[in-house]
């Protein structure tokens, strides 16, 4: 199958472009800059998101992992364009040349924050500009649904070695300096990560389906910041040091992941603490 995928020089595209290889695929990588991903095993693309879409090889699937997460308010026309206006040049893009699979990377942050798991049929409670971006983007993926089977993978904190500059290796950093950690009134926000080996298996699955599919991608394990710091000290053998702040999150968020287990077969999944010391191993 020819996949182009979208935001390669990213962090999940980098571990699911030479998985897709492996797997046989041909593999066009997208990027505003092509130079970034020229030792992936895939034909470079250049393409700046938040510019107009150029010529792009005719493919059977589309993989758009590519995202704007910049300051608002003087980046927002940035974000938006990135986040919205691209889903649409793609989309239109696989309409024109016949493509039969359009797969798009949303972000557990449309729902907002809450004091349960969320299931996929939960009104998206999410108010800042990043996750209207993303619950934007899938609409309008949506509103293609007639063209080819869709898949919308709404994101629950990938992590994994190579990540940079989020929570997770942020986190590795400080417990292994001995900086305090930061944890809020209450323990929230609880998140259920997902390992980036277990990511990469959803979207080589989700590459397969037919139909279209809304689905929560995120871990079987929910845990808070405190949570998270004392796994990395046991992986790291240092003790966190802990710094309790006031106010915080008002909620979690965890994304139910019921209708991911029914529909792919994924279990069993890299255990929380397996996965924090595979990061800290690496970093």
């Amino acid at each position: 199958m020819r996949v182009v995928v979208t935001g390669a020089a990213g962090f999940v595209a980098s571990h699911l472009i030479p998985a897709l290889a492996r797997a046989g695929h041909d593999v066009y990588a997208v990027d505003r800059d092509a130079s970034r991903v020229g030792e992936l095993p895939a034909t470079p693309v250049e393409w700046d998101l938040s510019q107009q879409r150029p010529d792009l090889p005719e493919v059977d699937a589309a993989i758009h992992l590519a995202q704007a997460n910049v300051p608002f308010p003087d980046e927002a026309r940035t974000l938006y364009a990135v986040n919205v206006g691209s889903v649409l040049e793609l989309l239109d893009h696989c309409r024109r040349c016949g493509a039969e699979r359009f797969l798009y990377a949303s972000s557990g942050s449309v729902y907002g924050f809450g004091s349960a798991p969320f299931e996929e049929t939960d009104p998206p409670a999410g108010t800042d500009l990043y996750a209207v971006s993303k619950l934007s983007g899938e609409l309008v993926v949506k509103a293609f649904a007639s063209f080819f089977s869709t898949f919308i993978a709404r994101l629950f904190v990938p992590y994994g070695p190579g990540q940079r500059a989020r929570m997770i290796p942020r986190l590795v950093e400080r417990v292994r300096a001995g900086e305090p950690v930061s944890v809020n009134d209450g323990g929230h926000p609880r998140m259920n990560p997902l390992y980036i080996d277990d990511v990469v298996r959803v979207f080589l699955a989700a590459l397969e389906l037919d139909g279209h599919h809304l689905v929560n991608v995120g871990g079987d394990e929910a845990a808070g910041i405190d949570d998270l710091a004392a796994l990395i000290g046991e992986a790291v053998g240092r003790e966190p040091v802990i710094e309790h702040a006031d106010g915080g999150a008002s909620g979690d968020i965890v994304g139910d992941t019921t209708r991911l287990h029914e529909l792919l077969d994924l279990r069993p999944l890299v255990p929380l603490s397996d996965g924090l010391r595979a990061v800290a191993s690496r970093s």
